[in-house]
């Protein structure tokens, strides 16, 4: 029989999460799991709590298994599709979200879907399916301005930043974007220009103009120049930008300081496969797979599957397992 507790704990298990209210979720999904434990409810909220707990392992396991017990649970499929995202895993994700829009058709979903497929680089249906939710949520907007950059539309990306600020004049991240873009438009010459005109008045340059400027000193055969400036900058960078900068300078063919940044920001991107192949593909390049292996030592007990390509990495290189 239904218990009347059960529909207020599902309801302030709800509000927390929606509040971000971590802490009290994690009591009264405590609560859930003692008076309903398995129904897919409860096992739904458990799913959601990891992952908005960035317990993205757990959350991966558990995803994995509620979508063989509830088949036919549109919500489980979503935050399936969520987790696979988070891990870049494009192509599950995508398989999630499919599967979920199939079983109860939703906006979110479509929207996700459209973020899934943008990274996977199949545009026109991103495109078509972000523009049908964005009277829904201006996140839609957002979206579509990073989907237009990876297009190299960089006029109609910067006219998305726009609109989407015109409504959030203070979001960061849009900000960011937006000078980015507007960097990338400028000819090498001119942000070159620009940017020594920014450093004689003693002004910061903002990470977004940073990773386009190294990339376009690159470009233009300043190699010097752009190893200086990164090498100047390298110790203050975050784990967002010093992976971008890694991955400007991998590939730059600057794979000794490629290679520094990889393994500096190498925690903040366990599940990235792509970058850890780029960590060892510049590690081999410059003489430091032992820095590697020792990395993967550290981080091993958090990332099982480090095991694995530690295993790999040496018998490549022929150094002593970890």
């Amino acid at each position: 029989m239904f218990k009347p507790i059960v529909a207020a704990l599902r309801e302030n298990m709800w509000r927390a999460l929606s509040e971000g209210r971590l802490e009290d979720a994690e009591e009264i999904l405590s609560r859930l799991k003692q008076e309903d434990p398995l129904s897919q409810e409860t096992r739904g909220f458990e799913l959601e709590f990891y992952l908005n707990s960035n317990r993205i392992a757990e959350a991966n396991r558990l995803a994995r298994q509620l979508c063989r017990l509830f088949p036919q649970s549109g919500r489980i499929f979503f935050l399936a599709g969520k987790v696979a995202y988070r891990l870049k895993d494009y192509k599950e994700a995508e398989s999630h979200f499919r599967e979920s829009h199939r079983i109860y058709p939703n906006w979110r979903t479509q929207y996700w879907l459209g973020k899934t497929l943008t990274q996977s680089g199949r545009f026109g249906e991103a495109e078509s399916l972000l523009l049908s939710v964005r009277e829904r949520t201006t996140n839609a907007v957002l979206e579509l301005g990073w989907l237009y950059e990876r297009r190299n539309d960089l006029q109609a990306a910067m006219k998305a930043y726009d609109e989407f600020l015109a409504v959030h004049p203070d979001h960061s991240f849009a900000i960011e974007q937006r000078l980015r873009i507007k960097a990338r438009i400028l000819e090498p010459e001119s942000l070159i220009e620009e940017v020594g005109a920014l450093a004689e008045l003693g002004e910061d340059l903002p990470a977004a103009v940073f990773l386009e400027y190294v990339q376009k000193l690159f470009e233009t055969g300043q190699t010097v120049a752009a190893r200086e400036q990164i090498t100047a900058k390298m110790g203050g960078l975050d784990a967002k930008t010093g992976s971008q900068v890694a991955w400007i300078c991998y590939h730059a063919k600057a794979y000794d300081l490629a290679c520094t940044l990889f393994l500096a920001h190498v925690r903040a991107n366990l599940s990235y496969f792509k970058y850890l192949n780029a960590l060892e593909s510049a590690a081999a390049r410059c003489g430091r797979i032992p820095q590697v292996l020792e990395a993967y030592r550290s981080y091993s007990a958090e990332a099982p599957h480090l095991y694995g390509r530690s295993k790999s990495l040496a018998r490549r290189d022929g150094a002593p397992r970890i």
